[in-house]
């Protein structure tokens, strides 16, 4: 296994288990601590760009990224959440991207609010 990719199973509750990497080049520190956190998960709550959900990490943004892009897994910094973006947008605040996941994007819009979400190495 590649220190630089760690693949992690998401499961989000109604809707499936989703495949996906946290990638360290993107942010090492951020990446990192995440990745002796796993597994993580909390209830979701959205964006009209993506579905987020709280964790216990505070940190500035660490390679800030301007545009996500559908597929990443980003971190949040101001409000220390774990973000999966099911489209394309330009951010409000700082984002740090982590890493990205496969499945059909307009099925994580489906996802409804307080569902449960967990990130898990596969």
């Amino acid at each position: 296994m590649s220190l630089a990719r760690i693949p992690v199973k998401i499961e989000i509750e109604g809707l499936g288990e989703l495949n996906g990497e946290l990638i360290r080049f993107h942010a090492p520190l951020t990446v990192s601590t995440l990745v002796k956190m796993l597994p993580i998960g909390g209830a979701i709550a959205k964006w009209d760009y993506a579905i987020y959900f709280h964790v216990q990490l505070e940190r500035g943004a660490e390679k800030p990224v301007s545009r996500v892009s559908a597929g990443d897994i980003l971190y949040w910094p101001p409000g220390s959440c774990i973000a999966l973006a099911f489209a394309n947008a330009i951010p409000p605040a700082q984002m740090t991207k982590i890493g990205r996941y496969q499945a059909d994007y307009e099925m994580i819009k489906l996802a409804q609010v307080g569902a449960r979400i967990t990130i898990r190495r596969a």
